[in-house]
């Protein structure tokens, strides 16, 4: 892998050289979607959540980055536009196979026009943290590989009962054991099912 920067991309090594050296001011930016984010992510990175309300508030410039970046910080932050912005997802490897119309894309776009030298880290979070597992933080042990695991020990037969006339439960529950001539609300998660 080569050690310099090239166009707008930015390789772990030289990322790695830059914070070590402490010589320049590097603004780390996360653009994974915050649950990925708050399991592991490079140090000092600040997350700009990926979402398509984000992305629409972008492009049509009713956020100014500047901002955006103030407000998902966890305390406050100079923002110097001689600065160096690196931006990371979970694994793009340059910004030519970025699509268009994909966040990434359009967040590069807006930093471009406030930052002199906007960089996208080559390889993403999965390089970065496969090369140097030491310079990354988070909560990884302590996420469950499946959102939808119980938090306590109960038995998992059918619709739990919130409220009456209210249930908690998974599309499963709605087709197998729920009859069509029961009138009640029915909230699943992980899926659109409401009756």
């Amino acid at each position: 892998m080569a050690h310099e920067m090239i166009g707008t991309q930015i390789v772990t090594e030289r990322l790695v050289a830059l914070l070590e050296s402490g010589t320049e001011k590097v603004l780390l930016i996360d653009s994974r979607p915050f649950v990925e984010y708050n399991t592991s992510h490079i140090l000092e990175a600040i997350n700009i959540n990926c979402s398509k309300l984000m992305k629409r508030r972008l492009q049509q410039d009713k956020v100014l980055i500047t901002e955006l970046i103030q407000h998902s910080a966890k305390h406050k932050v100079d923002i110097d536009c001689n600065q160096k912005v690196v931006v990371y997802d979970q694994s793009s490897r340059d910004v030519a196979s970025l699509s268009s119309d994909c966040f990434l894309t359009v967040l590069l776009g807006k930093l471009e026009k406030s930052f002199d030298s906007v960089h996208l880290l080559a390889g993403g979070f999965a390089e970065f943290s496969r090369c140097f597992p030491g310079l990354c933080e988070g909560k990884s042990t302590l996420v469950p590989t499946c959102m939808s695991q119980p938090c306590l020990p109960v038995a998992n037969i059918g619709p739990t009962r919130i409220l009456p006339n209210l249930y908690l439960g998974c599309q499963r529950d709605v087709l197998n054991k729920v009859g069509a001539s029961n009138a009640f609300l029915f909230v699943s998660v992980g899926s659109s099912w409401r009756r």
